[in-house]
């Protein structure tokens, strides 16, 4: 009886506190085990008692109390917590002014104010609805009034905050997860996983800054100063370093955690202008109460899934399955597994749909031979993805309800602007060297190839360099950013030919602009 309350209580609290799409999902896996035996291929398992059901999801270790939840409430809960003190004495103060001190006065300066601002933010909170909340509401109003049409500064606002889940050192609640499922110190995640997101923010940095040029637009002027921004919360940048140091030099998450929120409330203590009173820091934890709830209650129900996953062997059947469909070619299993995350993306929030592929998909991806950091990082990316991509897009959908925009149309445009997310995690199935894995002379080649074809499908997309772009150029553009970020060298050296090309296109297309201006 004790169980069936619990699961109970589990379910009614993901349809409170989550979405009914995880309710849904989670009831679909409780009855399966039922209708299990009756079920063709597959999908079909021996009988299962409904008792045995109970004992595994409510007593063992592999159903709600299994591993999501323990590091929920423990490693999870510290960065929550740190990220909402840090929040209510003066953090957003701080990452704001940073932003506009270091790109508003820039080309395109309020939608590049959008993109540091996000991944600053991004970078403590890991959440991208919050992101685009928090920072969308000062950034989406000064993107419109600078001449961005609504959907695309929408539309930027929401493509960045998806990058704070993927930029470290916070990457949200699934890369925690992450680690714990595989093994994998938190630290060493961090390092995999900089340099994909640091390939994210600069296609999304050239896009727009290509698109302000196209657009002619004018910088921002603002009479925020960085100096006077650290005079005001400058110390309040020592609880990041804490906390950045801790992770880089190997400490635990938990113990990185707890000294970065104690770092936190006391160096709030030394400025009147951060200075917290007892109520304020309650209410800061009662915040980062209210976040953790969420997180917690993902978790849970992503135990019950996991568990009946687990308990009827679906897992192990979907995962030969999933070999069997790739015939043994890793990027047929990797589309799939693209598929399979985008299907999850629809009812389930990202550390659930994780969660699940971690009991699936990636054990098949190892299974064709993909490293196990790529193959977490692979479904890790595509879950974060499904929050701006239609028909999901929930951050997307924020972001336009923010800019009065097309809530359709600005989740299209996100995807647009988020291409390179997209490509990365094929990009780091077949080039260890993005994930700084390896000799120093291939990562080094790694990461040059793969930003100069950033740039060039950067390129691609905004129909500009110098000058619109017609059709033939934009292909040429697309095409060198695919040879450059294929691995090897004779794709590169495709690459670097087809970019020859483009120079031509460029110098013959200057010429006869200037000599039709002379006329």
């Amino acid at each position: 009886m004790l169980g069936v309350v619990c699961i109970l209580l589990v379910l009614e609290a993901a349809r409170r506190v989550v979405s009914p799409g995880l309710l849904y999902v989670a009831i679909a896996f409780i009855f399966y085990p039922f209708v299990a035996p009756f079920l063709p291929g597959l999908l079909r398992a021996a009988p299962t008692d409904w008792t045995a059901i109970l004992d595994f999801n409510f007593l063992s270790m592999g159903g709600i109390f299994g591993i999501p939840l323990g590091v929920s409430a423990t490693e999870i809960a510290l960065f929550i917590i740190f990220g909402s003190i840090l929040m209510k004495c003066g953090g957003t103060v701080l990452i704001s002014n940073i932003a506009f001190s270091f790109a508003g006065k820039a080309v395109g300066g309020p939608a590049k104010v959008a993109v540091v601002g996000s991944t600053l933010f991004g970078m403590i909170s890991g959440t991208a609805t919050g992101n685009v909340a928090t920072v969308g509401s000062a950034t989406i109003p000064m993107m419109k009034k600078a001449g961005y049409n609504p959907n695309f500064a929408a539309a930027v606002e929401a493509a960045a905050s998806t990058g704070g889940q993927l930029m470290p050192p916070v990457m949200g609640a699934a890369a925690f997860v992450m680690s714990a499922f595989s093994g994998i110190p938190y630290s060493t995640i961090l390092k995999y996983a900089i340099f994909p997101a640091v390939l994210f923010y600069m296609s999304l940095f050239f896009i727009i800054d290509l698109e302000a040029r196209r657009l002619k637009l004018q910088p921002v002027l603002s009479d925020v100063t960085i100096r006077q921004t650290l005079r005001d919360y400058g110390h309040m940048i020592v609880p990041i370093i804490a906390l950045l140091y801790m992770l880089v030099a190997g400490f635990t998450p938990r113990l990185a955690g707890g000294i970065g929120c104690l770092t936190a409330l006391v160096a709030a203590q030394l400025r009147s202008t951060t200075r917290m009173s007892l109520p304020a820091m309650f209410s800061s934890l009662e915040d980062g109460a209210v976040r953790m709830l969420i997180v917690m209650i993902s978790c849970a129900t992503a135990g019950i899934i996991v568990g009946t996953v687990d308990m009827t062997g679906l897992g192990h059947r979907l995962g030969s399955a999933f070999i069997y469909l790739a015939h043994g070619n890793l990027l047929i299993g990797l589309i799939l597994g693209c598929v399979v995350a985008f299907i999850l993306g629809l009812g389930l929030p990202t550390t659930p749909a994780y969660i699940v592929q971690a009991a699936t998909v990636i054990p098949a991806l190892i299974g064709l031979g993909l490293s196990m950091p790529a193959a977490h990082l692979f479904a890790f990316y595509f879950s974060c993805l499904a929050i701006i991509t239609p028909p999901d897009a929930s951050a997307a959908f924020t972001a336009a309800a923010i800019a009065d925009a097309d809530a359709w149309k600005t989740g299209w445009v996100a995807t647009r602007l988020a291409l390179v997310a997209f490509i990365v995690p094929f990009m780091f199935a077949y080039d260890p060297g993005l994930l700084l894995m390896g000799p120093t002379t291939n990562i080094i080649f790694s990461v040059v190839t793969a930003s100069v074809g950033v740039f060039c499908l950067a390129v691609s997309i905004c129909g500009y360099f110098r000058r619109n772009l017609g059709i033939t150029e934009r292909v040429i553009a697309f095409m060198a950013a695919i040879a450059l970020i294929a691995p090897g060298l004779v794709m590169t050296s495709i690459g670097a030919c087809l970019i020859i090309v483009l120079a031509i296109f460029q110098l013959k297309g200057n010429k006869a602009t200037t000599d039709l201006a002379s006329r």
